[in-house]
């Protein structure tokens, strides 16, 4: 498949872009569910809604691609971060991944959260970013996540225990937008442009998704 890029270090860019895509099809009276990721992409998030909020989003549904598994309020945690920067949407229905429960009872519950907000979605888009290694969401190269049959996974890292929608889900969305600056990432940006197995460059999956737009300062 193809994919769009647009050449940019301006977070407010990629925030725009998102905003527009959400509240064309909230307009066309669809039931939007948003996946927002963590880490290098929460500046682009925070800007998403801030813009926002200065328009109805009654049916849009948000939740995170994946997360770091601890109390709900733990520092490293992706949903606690964006609550820490500002990320406020009072028309949309939020659903955080940690319950304050164990992993794997947090990872069933969040399985079947997904399977029907999935179903009720009419339009599902995503923000991702991409790591150094290739990773994207909480997927990383070689791990469970990439194999797994269900829609989430949780597992061990050597940093954090992982909870993480999986290339299931992915493929099962409309439209994804990529978060991915700086030097370091080139190389994995220039691969989206060749065949390399997920199992080593788990971003490759991005293109499977029908609309796929990167926002980068890369320029390809």
């Amino acid at each position: 498949m193809s994919f769009t890029v647009k050449t940019t270090t301006k977070a407010e860019d990629a925030a725009n872009f998102v905003v527009s895509s959400i509240l064309n099809q909230l307009k066309l009276g669809k039931r939007v569910l948003f996946f927002m990721a963590g880490g290098s992409s929460i500046s682009v998030a925070v800007k998403v809604a801030e813009l926002l909020r200065e328009h109805p989003h009654q049916n849009l549904t948000i939740t995170l691609t994946d997360e770091r598994y601890g109390p709900s309020d733990h520092f490293n945690s992706n949903y606690f971060q964006l609550l820490e920067k500002g990320f406020n949407l009072p028309e949309a229905k939020l659903i955080p991944v940690l319950i304050d429960d164990d992993r794997n009872i947090t990872t069933k519950k969040f399985i079947k959260i997904l399977e029907e907000e999935l179903k009720l979605a009419d339009y599902r888009i995503g923000l991702f970013g991409i790591g150094v290694d290739g990773h994207t969401a909480g997927i990383l190269p070689n791990s469970l996540a990439i194999q797994c049959q269900d829609l989430v996974c949780s597992y061990d890292t050597s940093v954090f225990s992982r909870i993480t929608i999986t290339p299931k889900v992915i493929e099962k969305l409309d439209e994804a937008i990529v978060w991915a600056q700086g030097e370091e990432k080139w190389e994995v940006l220039k691969n989206l442009e060749k065949n390399i197995d997920i199992n080593l460059e788990p971003a490759q999956i991005l293109k499977k998704v029908p609309l796929l737009t990167i926002f980068s300062d890369y320029k390809f």
